[in-house]
């Protein structure tokens, strides 16, 4: 054998090639979410599926050659050229696949790439569990020394019963991960908050002489296998109160009982209502993870009496933990649990394998109903995702078609009621064009005044596309800035100031009321 052959039949490149396409299938399969769907689109239905698989074979593959390299060299020493070319085209595909996968996770951007790369860890066990069996299935019969072998035996040992014992007993301690929520749902408030771990949620608080304890609970059933919790209180019952939220840490429900941890309480929280003749909105959307970055510009717009979140919250709500990190840890930290917080779902929440469960979280019947604010009333609308429900993004499993004329039927229904604003995040409502026509028609029939709107990630106020309804699009973060803003009501209009994360002004408007 050549200088070459010698050094890529180590031992060394050998364990490294193994590793490395061990890890290939890992992070390709944890971008499955986020990713894959734009391979199929490109080549074709399957693609991505079959990519998978052959990524798995060649793992299996350079396995087996690292093995070889440990237990039979002679192979290499007696057919050098067929050997050569067989494991440098291992290596060659291990290297693309790699290659790959640092392409997928650039191409995701800032706030794809946590994502991705929490879910890689999510699946690390399965990456261990795989590197022991072939460690003790073909390298572990090489090790001669005594000591060494039970070395090894000894902390593995002591590796599995801890593992096991970290999966029965959570090693982090137990707590808040944010203040509350308070979520106006139009019917009464949903205070939301989440915990580091599962388990039960509830509110208490004293009206009129009597101590009330309210649990998320779902006919009598307390829910204790999730870390959010949202508990629905009466408007009476919370304004101008003070509450405290609590939980006790529930580490498996049984038929009789259950094996339970600690319980713990929140400070107290002063709630106030937005009631007043004037009144000052924080509005806020497309953040899209960058919740440090929109806290930023934040800062520079001054106190506010409530606030309104126009969605867009990350990429995804794959997992609980999207919610938990992007929307109830960012509106709990912008409203502290003493003010009231309207939130309008954004497209991205319609994605991933934990939307469906994102009205029941937050304690929403729907995403669509009205708010009223003293004189004033805020109309939420939900415009759904952003192309047609056929679309290859959504796998066939989206039927917003259905919903948005839902939304536009009970809008209908709605009749001239005080100082209106509409609440959308799409600038241009829906994407059928017969159902935002007849949306602006109710809209403006009832004397709406403005719609706050989202989506499109930059800063405007666009009173030509439909005339009569002045729309204003709040900015959100695009390229490497952020855009957020403070609407402030009163009898005199409506003012619309927005600033970005460097403080610089980027609108100033006052528009009139039409009731």
């Amino acid at each position: 054998m050549n200088k070459f052959q010698r050094a890529l039949f180590s031992k060394t490149c050998a364990s490294v090639f193994a590793v490395l396409a061990a890890l290939a299938p890992l992070f390709f399969y944890a971008s499955r979410s986020n990713q894959h769907v734009f391979l199929d689109i490109a080549l074709f239905p399957g693609f991505s599926q079959m990519l998978f698989w052959l990524i798995a074979a060649n793992a299996v593959v350079a396995t087996a050659w690292a093995a070889l390299a440990f237990k039979k060299r002679d192979l290499f020493d007696s057919h050098p050229g067929a050997m050569t070319a067989a494991y440098a085209i291992t290596d060659f595909f291990t290297a693309v696949f790699c290659i790959l996968n640092i392409v997928l996770l650039i191409s995701g951007g800032e706030e794809t790439a946590p994502v991705v790369l929490r879910g890689a860890a999510g699946l690390a066990p399965y990456a261990l569990l795989y590197f022991a069996i072939v460690f003790f299935a073909l390298f572990f019969p090489e090790i001669k020394h005594k000591i060494a072998r039970v070395a090894i035996v000894s902390l593995v040992g002591v590796a599995l019963v801890l593992g096991a014992v970290l999966t029965v007993y959570s090693p982090a301690v137990y707590g808040f991960v944010s203040d509350p929520m308070v979520l106006d749902t139009g019917s009464d408030y949903s205070i939301v908050f989440a915990t580091t771990d599962e388990g039960t949620g509830f509110v208490e608080y004293e009206y009129e002489g009597e101590t009330y304890r309210v649990y998320d609970q779902k006919q009598g059933k307390i829910e204790s296998d999730s870390r959010v919790h949202s508990v629905r209180v009466p408007y009476e019952h919370l304004d101008n109160n003070s509450y405290t939220v609590g939980s006790m840490q529930v580490y498996e429900p049984y038929a009789y009982g259950s094996r339970s941890g600690k319980t713990i309480v929140s400070e107290e929280y002063a709630f106030t209502p937005c009631d007043g003749e004037t009144q000052t909105w924080l509005c806020v959307s497309d953040w899209h993870t960058r919740n440090d970055l929109a806290k930023d510009a934040i800062a520079f717009l001054g106190d506010y009496d409530g606030v309104i979140l126009l969605g867009d919250a990350s990429p995804d709500l794959g997992t609980e933990d999207e919610l938990v990190r992007y929307l109830v840890e960012f509106g709990g930290d912008l409203g502290g649990g003493t003010m009231p917080i309207v939130y309008t779902r954004g497209n991205h929440e319609t994605r991933g394998a934990y939307a469906p469960y994102l009205a029941d979280a937050l304690g929403l019947d729907e995403f669509y109903f009205e708010v009223k604010a003293g004189d004033y009333r805020f109309v939420v609308l939900d415009s759904g995702e952003d192309k047609e429900d056929s679309h290859p993004e959504y796998g066939g499993l989206a039927d917003f078609g259905a919903y948005r004329a839902e939304n536009v039927d009970w809008v209908e229904t709605l009749t001239e009621d005080g100082k209106t604003i509409a609440l959308c995040h799409s600038p241009r409502f829906f994407i059928e064009e017969d159902l935002t026509d007849r949306t602006i028609a109710a809209l403006t029939g009832i004397k709406t005044s403005a719609a706050l709107t989202g989506h499109w990630h930059y800063c405007d106020l666009d009173t030509e596309t439909y005339p009569g309804l002045p729309v204003f699009i709040d900015g959100g973060h695009k390229d490497g800035a952020f855009v957020a803003s403070r609407v402030t009501l009163s009898p005199g209009g409506i003012a619309l100031f927005a600033c970005d994360d460097g403080g610089a002004a980027m609108m100033d408007e006052t528009l009139p009321w039409l009731n």
